[in-house]
């Protein structure tokens, strides 16, 4: 469905096309005679109802300065086509080379005897000329020269009004050129009645003139689209590419603009070359700024740098030296247009936006362009196509706009929408937003709340923690004066004192080192050493490593583990030993505290295929744990007698939160339920793998 879409610019072309081969020539497009070995025979045209070409093979005396009296059947000359430019056929003549030099042309013609008058157009002839007809001098442009020095250009496009009479007449035309690459006729004349010429003049001077018009008028619409909103940047180089095709229609088109404008022909042909050098920046300018996403901003810096540089050439060289190399500007004209058009199928291809239109208006606009090259380089095709192209490629820029227009309207119109039911639903979305932050407000005085249960508990701790140092540094402090005073003289009381210290002592070291640990555990600092540990293997370590000292205080033991659909030895850990060894006393020599000779301790492990988790529990059957307390045994400032939050039985209040933060670091969690009374049940899940599955 979208790929049938990508036609329709193929068929706009076509339809295009067709149209221009209906009004792009001349209104006066006249009947086909040719006129042969110098003569026309015009005495079967109706000229004063329809205006004729004067085309075919003319006189041509190269090298020569004639007029009627002075011309011979003697001198030497040659049948040419007009209209052509005598670059195309006098190569062989070493004054004629490259467009240079000058010359005769001559041709007889015949129409119906009668007595009227008839009208000749003069087209604009390369570069200077002087025309005569039945030996009487009728228009001049320039100055004729045989070289630079005696001569000078100049353009001008005239209508020259003769009499009629027996119908036999001679037209002659001396031309020199010595300032472009091209010289000679290379468009046609146009022979007819004065009123048939005059209303045919009119009409291609107007339509010249109404197609300047537009593309000015369209240009500064564009750039006052630009001013009232600079984000949209395609619109200023969209009004610069349409002004710099109207100034190129001024100097090229219809030259009878350019006799109301004070500009030399120099000068003129300057303004040309320098639009035709700035033209393809503003169109890939437009392009990139209208689909950046698609065009190429290293490619937008090469065409400016070459249009700068052309346009320097201009500048500083005269006509003659950068009018030879128009191949130059013609070849960087293409190449922008194919760097246009590749980024505008690649915004068709990406589904774009208003892609496909403007790739429709571009395509056309290059063929048009693409069609100049070649009248002007005398290939094919017909001339000045591309301010048509460029008017197709406006009509596409207006959908665009008229698109953009329209999403905005409708933009407009849902938000319109959406204002109407907010007004509607105000009061409902007030009392929603009320109930809103009545829950808020609930959150944070419970948040309130919470910081100040927190900094209580800090406060505790600070009042703990200087409590553990101030009781046995008090302690060590009399015991020691007491030694010192001789007090105690005795030996035996003497060591029982030391080892009394040297306990105290022990507590402290124990406690600072589980503030330490706790600090480098919270800012990450603490550097595990994770290794591959066998579910088995590390069961059978930990009962080894517990079961004597717990049997010892009558308290009885067991670690095992319970069935699951995997063997254990199939189930593995990512975990550092060290440090989980180091969680798993934290808890069972907490519970030890809190229980009596007789009770029970277990540790079973539990592997859960379906999670990818091994779920082990730490059970006693000790005092439990109040529940006001259990929310918060694992808070670093939390501590209570009963809370089991301490390291080893130190009474810090920092142990379980130790654990916590371990259990975190391997990626696992752990939770508490109590009973007061009962006992206490602490559950870790750790993540764990398959290895190997024994048969």
């Amino acid at each position: 469905m979208y790929r049938s879409f990508l036609y329709i610019p193929v068929v706009l072309v076509v339809i295009l096309l067709l149209g221009m081969q209906g009004c792009a020539a001349p209104p006066m497009t006249g009947k086909q005679i040719q006129a042969e070995r110098g003569g026309l025979d015009l005495r079967q045209a109706d000229l004063e109802q329809e205006p004729v070409k004067m085309q075919g093979d003319w006189r041509f005396y190269p090298h020569r300065l004639l007029q009627s009296q002075s011309l011979t059947m003697d001198e030497p000359y040659q049948y040419v086509a007009v209209p052509g430019s005598w670059n195309s056929y006098l190569q062989e003549e070493p004054g004629l080379r490259n467009g240079l030099g000058y010359g005769t042309y001559v041709l007889r013609f015949q129409t119906r005897p009668g007595d009227y008058i008839l009208s000749l157009r003069v087209p604009n002839i390369s570069s200077s000329y002087k025309l005569w007809i039945d030996g009487k001098p009728m228009a001049a442009v320039g100055v004729v020269g045989v070289d630079k020095a005696s001569s000078k250009p100049d353009q001008s496009r005239e209508i020259v009004s003769f009499y009629n009479g027996d119908g036999n007449h001679e037209l002659i035309v001396e031309v020199s050129n010595f300032s472009h690459r091209r010289g000679g006729i290379w468009t046609e004349f146009y022979l007819g009645g004065v009123d048939a010429l005059n209303d045919s003049q009119t009409i291609e001077a107007a339509e010249q003139m109404g197609l300047f018009g537009s593309l000015f008028m369209i240009g500064f619409y564009h750039l006052g689209l630009y001013v009232l909103r600079r984000k949209e940047k395609f619109t200023l180089y969209f009004g610069l590419l349409c002004l710099l095709v109207a100034t190129r229609i001024i100097v090229v088109g219809d030259v009878f603009i350019m006799q109301w404008l004070p500009v030399s022909w120099e000068a003129s042909h300057k303004i040309e070359y320098i639009s035709f050098s700035l033209s393809p920046l503003c169109g890939y300018l437009y392009v990139y700024f209208l689909f950046p996403a698609d065009a190429s901003k290293r490619v937008v810096r090469g065409i400016a740098t070459g249009s700068i540089l052309l346009c320097l050439y201009v500048l500083l060289a005269p006509v003659e030296t950068f009018s030879r190399e128009l191949w130059l500007f013609q070849s960087f004209v293409i190449m922008t247009g194919v760097f246009s058009l590749i980024a505008l199928v690649l915004s068709v291809k990406r589904r774009r936006a208003g892609g496909l239109i403007v790739l429709t208006g571009m395509f056309v606009f290059v063929l048009s362009v693409i069609n100049d090259v070649s009248f002007y380089n005398e290939w094919f095709g017909m001339g000045d196509m591309t301010p048509v192209g460029l008017f197709f490629f406006i009509m596409m820029q207006a959908f665009i706009i008229s698109n953009r227009f329209s999403h905005a309207l409708r933009k407009v119109e849902e938000v319109s929408a959406e204002l109407k039911l907010l007004n509607s639903q105000l009061e409902e979305r007030i009392d929603e937003r009320t109930q809103e932050l009545l829950q808020s407000n609930e959150a944070l005085e419970k948040s309130y709340e919470e910081l100040e249960r927190q900094e209580g508990s800090r406060r505790r701790l600070l009042t703990n923690i200087s409590h553990d140092l101030r009781t046995p540094m008090t302690l060590i402090q009399g015991y020691l004066e007491a030694m010192q005073d001789g007090v105690i003289k005795d030996r035996e009381q003497q060591e029982r004192y030391v080892r009394i210290m040297l306990d105290k002592v022990n507590g402290l070291n124990r406690l600072i080192s589980d503030l330490f640990e706790l600090s480098k555990l919270e800012a990450g600092q603490v550097s595990f050493h994770h290794s591959m540990v066998r579910l088995d293997d590390w069961v059978e370590q930990l009962r080894g490593y517990y079961l004597v000292d717990i049997e010892s205080r009558d308290i009885r033991f067991r670690c095992e583990l319970l069935d699951s659909d995997m063997p254990p030895s199939a189930v593995w850990l990512w975990i550092d030993e060290f440090r989980m060894k180091q969680t798993l006393s934290n808890l069972v020599y907490n519970a030890l505290i809190h229980m009596s000779p007789g009770d029970g301790l277990a540790l079973t492990f539990r592997y859960d295929q379906q999670q990818g988790m091994l779920e082990l529990k730490v059970a006693d059957t000790g005092s439990g744990i109040p529940p006001e307390d259990l929310p918060y045994i694992f808070e670093r400032f939390y501590k209570n007698d009963k809370s089991r939050n301490s390291a080893q039985g130190s009474g810090s209040g920092i142990g379980l939160a130790i654990v916590k933060e371990i259990i975190d670091a391997h990626r696992g969690s752990i939770a508490a339920d109590s009973t007061v009374g009962e006992g206490s049940v602490f559950t870790i899940t750790l993540p764990a793998e398959i290895k190997e599955v024994l048969e």
